[in-house]
């Protein structure tokens, strides 16, 4: 009684643990699909930091699928060794459920579909976003079916043919992904630029703040008499320059341009404004000048 009982919870286990990872994989493998999608047919209208998402459903994909092929592999060959729990409840649960998921998804993808089609709202960006869902669900729903039907003794070929494809396309797709994130080095550049943009904004607030209590511009930032930021890569001091009484020059040294680091967000002048923004630098050394002659 023990060990059927002990046999009875690692089943459920199993068949849980399959689910969630199934789970998981499909949602990431769509997720890694519109990230292509966004990447190949942007849209200036709409934000999306593809290499943020990208990083976090090629984590997911890169530990779950392995997860979920063991687990299964262990399954069916568990099956093949006890045909009996073919029948077990927790299984046919978790597959019909799995079944059920997926065909909702199906319809539900394809209703969004023609009703965008009958609205005349259907791009080349949208419809290749359906056709993923379609496709990873249709995968899905295709394996379980198969396997629902299946002897207990027996994979079909199909089965193992549409998994292995399956699998090796989601490989390639995974590899490929990693062409589109910018390496570990440039990320970190990119945050470390973040970083001296909201460092040059706390200076300009130190400066406004020594100039409203002195009624004149800081000779230098040593003038200030408070601890301010340094650059986070050398650790030297930013530029700062006395233009005239009423105007100063604010510097650092850049990795990249603005336009190209996905970690900052970007700013559009209004009309008659001239003074650019900390968020618009240039690659290298760039100089931001500015005005207190609005604090009069």
């Amino acid at each position: 009684m023990a060990k059927t009982t002990s046999t009875l919870a690692r089943d459920v286990f199993l068949y849980l643990l399959a689910t969630v990872t199934l789970v998981a994989i499909a949602v990431s493998s769509m997720s890694l699909l519109f990230q292509y999608v966004n990447y190949f047919f942007p849209d200036a209208a709409i934000y999306s930091n593809v290499t943020e998402t990208l990083k976090v459903v090629l984590s997911i994909l890169i530990i779950f699928t392995p997860v979920y092929v063991w687990v299964n592999r262990f399954l069916n060959r568990d099956l093949q060794a006890h045909p009996a729990k073919h029948g077990l409840a927790i299984r046919r649960w978790l597959v019909h459920l799995t079944l059920f998921a997926s065909g909702l998804t199906i319809m539900i993808d394809l209703v969004t579909l023609i009703y965008n089609f009958l609205g005349g709202e259907l791009t080349t960006r949208f419809a290749l976003k359906v056709l993923s869902v379609l496709v990873v669900a249709a995968v899905v729903f295709t394996y379980y079916i198969w396997d629902l039907k299946r002897e207990a003794k027996n994979v079909p070929a199909k089965m193992l043919w549409l998994g292995r494809i399956a699998l090796a396309a989601l490989a390639a797709f995974v590899v490929g992904g990693f062409f589109l994130v910018e390496s570990p080095a440039d990320q970190r550049a990119a945050r470390l630029d973040q970083e001296r943009v909201n460092d040059l904004w706390e200076l300009q607030s130190m400066v406004e703040g020594y100039y409203l209590e002195n009624e004149a511009l800081p000779e230098s930032l040593t003038a200030l008499d408070r601890t301010v930021p340094m650059d986070p890569a050398s650790n030297e001091a930013y530029g700062y320059t006395l233009l005239s009484q009423d105007s100063y020059e604010l510097c650092a040294t850049f990795a990249f341009d603005s336009g190209t680091n996905p970690y900052v967000r970007r700013t559009v002048l209004e009309p008659g404004v001239t003074e650019r923004d900390f968020y618009s630098y240039e690659q290298g050394e760039d100089c931001f000048e500015r005005s207190v002659e609005n604090l009069k």
